[in-house]
C-alpha cells in the first residue's frame, strides 16, 4: 500500500512539472501551431515520463523506514556468576596410641590416600622390652600375696580364744535382733489400722494426679499442633502462594487450638484446688502418727543390730581362715589387679604399634607433624586427612548480591578443566567486612558429584541459576528502553511512532521476559538511534532476529 501511494505522489508531481514547464515555454517562445499529428504523441510520451518516474523514485508521504523485531516465546535462564574455594566437609587429625619411633611414614601433605591405607608403622622394640617388664611385675605381685596369705594361717591357732568371744557376742546380738523384730511387728499392726482410714483420700488424690499428668499432655500436643499450624501460616504468607481460603482455614484452626488450651489451663487449676484440698500437696506427709515414728526407729535400730551381727560373723570368718584383716585382703587383690592392668594396657600398648595407623576414609592429607625416624608421643600429632569426596565451595559474595544467594538453587562448579554439580546448601544471616572491609555474605555450596581431580584449597568458579522459565514472552534487550517512571519500548501504529511500557521478569544477557505490556507477535522498534521521538512518521521495515537464547551472567567476581 506504501509504495502505490508514492508511485501516485510522484505522476502528480510529474503532472504539475510538465504542465510548469509547458507554460514557461509558450511564454519564452513565439506561439505557433503544431499539427494534431505532433502534439498527441508529445504529450503522450510526457505523461509515460512522469509515470516511470513515479515507479523509480516512489512517494516519500510515509515518513523514515525503521527495523522493528517481534516479540517471541523462548526458554530463558538467569545466571549468577561468582567464584570460591574448595573446603572439605570431613577432616580428622590422628595422634599416635604410644610413645614409639616412627619406623616409616607414608603420609605426605598433598599425597591422596585411600581408606585402610597403612600411612604410619612404629619401631615397638622398646614396647615389646615394656610388656615383658609388666608380665613380670605380674608374677611378682601375685608370689608376695601368696607369701602374706601363708604367714597369716601360722597366727590361726592363737586366735581360737578371740574366736569364742566373738560367738559370745554373736548370739547376744541374735537374741537382741529377735526381741526387736517381735516389737516391730506389734507396731506394724498399729500403723496398718491407721493406714486404712487415709487409704481412700490417697486413691483419690491419686485419681487426680493422673488427671494433671494426661491434662498437661494434650495441652503439650495442642501446643505443638497450633505452632504447626502457624509456620504453615508463616509459610504461605511468605511464598505469597497459598489462596485466601487456605490461609483462613489455616487461621480458624489457630484459634481453635488456642481454645481447647485455654481450657484445658483452666481445667488443671481446678484440679490442682481438688489436690490441695485433699492434702495432696505434701500435707498427707503429715498424717503420720507416733506408731509411724515408733515403728521407723524400731527398724533402724533391727538394721543396726543386723549390720554388727554381720560385722562380728564376717570378722570371725576371716579370723578363722587366713588371720588377715579385709582391708589387706582388698589391698593384696587391688595390688595383683593393678599388675595385671600394667600388664594388658602394655599388651594393648604393643598391639596398637605393630597395626600402626592406617587412613579411615579416601582423602588427602592436609599436614603432617612427625618425620620418619622421629619419636612420637603418645596423643601427639601425626597427620591431618581431609576427605576429597565430602567436599563444598565456600564463597563470599557482595552483600548487594545476597538476594541471588537461595538455598537449595542448583549450580555448575568448575574447578580445573573440570566441571561439576553443586547445591547451594547455605547461607549467612549476617554481613560482615572482609579483608578489605567490604561487606560480604558468606556461603556454602556442595559438590554434588565429587571425584579424585577435585583439589582442596583452590579457587572454583560457581555459576548459579537464579531464574529459569520455559515459553517465556522475550524481547532482545537492546530494544528496551528505561526511563524514571519505568520500562517502556517504541512501536509503530498506523505510521506513527508510539511509546508502550512494559513490565520486565526473568533476563538474560541478551533476551528479557516481557510480563506484560505487549503480545506475541507484536512488532517493536529495533533501531535506536537518537532521532528516535515519539511521533514521528514511521515505516515497519521486519529485521532478522539475530539473538541466541542468552543466558543471563550476573557476576560476583
Amino acid at each position: 500500500m506504501f509504495k502505490k501511494d508514492r508511485k501516485r505522489y510522484r505522476r502528480r508531481a510529474g503532472r504539475r512539472d510538465a504542465a510548469y514547464e509547458d507554460e514557461h515555454t509558450r511564454r519564452r517562445t513565439p506561439k505557433k501551431k503544431l499539427p494534431g499529428w505532433v502534439i498527441i504523441p508529445i504529450i503522450g510520451g510526457i505523461v509515460l515520463i512522469c509515470f516511470g518516474i513515479s515507479k523509480v523514485t516512489g512517494g516519500n508521504d510515509k515518513g523514515t523506514q525503521l527495523n522493528v523485531v517481534e516479540a517471541h516465546r523462548e526458554s530463558i535462564k538467569e545466571i549468577y556468576n561468582t567464584s570460591g574455594t574448595v573446603v572439605s566437609e570431613k577432616s580428622k587429625t590422628f595422634y599416635s596410641p604410644v610413645n614409639a619411633p616412627v619406623k616409616k611414614n607414608k603420609a605426605e601433605v598433598g599425597k591422596a590416600v585411600k581408606k585402610g591405607d597403612k600411612l604410619i608403622t612404629f619401631d615397638t622394640t622398646n614396647l615389646d622390652r615394656e610388656n615383658q617388664t609388666s608380665r613380670l611385675n605380674t608374677l611378682s605381685a601375685k608370689y608376695t600375696n601368696q607369701d602374706a596369705k601363708e604367714q597369716s594361717g601360722r597366727t590361726a591357732k592363737s586366735m581360737k580364744k578371740a574366736k569364742e568371744q566373738e560367738n559370745a557376742m554373736i548370739s547376744e546380738l541374735k537374741t537382741q535382733i529377735k526381741e526387736k523384730t517381735a516389737k516391730i511387728k506389734k507396731l506394724e499392726k498399729q500403723v496398718k489400722a491407721s493406714e486404712g482410714e487415709s487409704a481412700k483420700t490417697a486413691k483419690e488424690i491419686a485419681g487426680i494426679q493422673k488427671q494433671m499428668t494426661d491434662n498437661l499432655d494434650s495441652q503439650s500436643i495442642c501446643q505443638a499442633k497450633k505452632e504447626n499450624i502457624e509456620r504453615q501460616l508463616d509459610n504461605l504468607e511468605e511464598s505469597d502462594q497459598g489462596t485466601e481460603q487456605s490461609k483462613e482455614e489455616l487461621v480458624k484452626q489457630a484459634e481453635e487450638a488456642t481454645n481447647e488450651i485455654s481450657a484445658l489451663e483452666r481445667e488443671y487449676r481446678t484440679l490442682e484446688q481438688k489436690l490441695k484440698q485433699l492434702g495432696g500437696d505434701g500435707g498427707a506427709g503429715d498424717s503420720n502418727s507416733a506408731a509411724s515414728q515408733s515403728l521407723a526407729q524400731a527398724k533402724q535400730e533391727l538394721e543396726a543390730l543386723k549390720s554388727s551381727l554381720a560385722q562380728a560373723e564376717n570378722s570371725r570368718q576371716t579370723s578363722a581362715d587366713t588371720g588377715l584383716t579385709a582391708a589387706q585382703l582388698s589391698n593384696m587383690k587391688v595390688s595383683e589387679d593393678l599388675a595385671k592392668l600394667a600388664e594388658l594396657s602394655s599388651k594393648e600398648l604393643l598391639e596398637k604399634g605393630k597395626k600402626g595407623i592406617k587412613a579411615e576414609f579416601d582423602g588427602i592429607i592436609s599436614d603432617v607433624k612427625v618425620l620418619e625416624g622421629g619419636d612420637a608421643v603418645q596423643g601427639g600429632e601425626l597427620f591431618t586427612l581431609v576427605s576429597n569426596r565430602d567436599v563444598s565451595v565456600q564463597l563470599e559474595v557482595s552483600a548487594g548480591d545476597f538476594e541471588n544467594l537461595v538455598p537449595g538453587e542448583k549450580a555448575v562448579i568448575t574447578i580445573g578443566r573440570r566441571t561439576y554439580q553443586g547445591t547451594l546448601e547455605s547461607v549467612n544471616k549476617i554481613a560482615l567486612a572482609n579483608e578489605k572491609g567490604n561487606p560480604v555474605i558468606g556461603a556454602k555450596l556442595r559438590i554434588d558429584d565429587p571425584d579424585d581431580d577435585i583439589y582442596i584449597g583452590v579457587n572454583a568458579k560457581v555459576n548459579i541459576t537464579v531464574a529459569e522459565k520455559e515459553d517465556a514472552l522475550c524481547l532482545p534487550n537492546e530494544v528496551i528502553n528505561t526511563a524514571s517512571d519505568g520500562d517502556f519500548v517504541y512501536m509503530i501504529e498506523n505510521g506513527t511512532v508510539i511509546k508502550r511500557k512494559v513490565e520486565i521478569g526473568v533476563s538474560s544477557t541478551s533476551m528479557s521476559e516481557i510480563a506484560s505490556g505487549i503480545k506475541e507477535g507484536d512488532q517493536v522498534v529495533a533501531d535506536m538511534s537518537d532521532d528516535l521521538k515519539e511521533g514521528m512518521k514511521a515505516t515497519a521495515v521486519k529485521s532478522e532476529d539475530s539473538s541466541d537464547k542468552g543466558t543471563k551472567q550476573t557476576g560476583g567476581e
